[in-house]
């Protein structure tokens, strides 16, 4: 991997967790359950990429695979956009 390709991919990592997750669009696209205040996922290969990178946990229950998610980050939202050279 040289330096542009790693320099692209701190920049689409810091991209994912520099936005928040719109949980209303992944519910009602049926990626996503809401019970009580937890998430399930259907399918986790299904999820967009930006999303699948801001898991933080995934447990197995009866329900189905519980999801949690690491909030969004004002520094790495920095970093994001002084690297945004990358993403295009």
């Amino acid at each position: 991997m040289d330096n542009k390709e790693m320099a692209r991919e701190i920049a689409k990592s810091a991209q994912a967790f520099a936005e928040a997750i719109d949980f209303d669009k992944l519910i009602k696209d049926g990626l996503l359950i809401r019970k009580g205040k937890s998430f399930y996922a259907t399918d986790l290969k299904a999820l967009p990429e930006t999303v699948s990178r801001r898991i933080k946990e995934i447990s197995a229950t009866k329900d189905g695979l519980r999801v949690s998610f690491y909030k969004e980050s004002k520094s790495l939202k920095k970093l994001a956009s002084q690297l945004s050279g990358y993403l295009e």
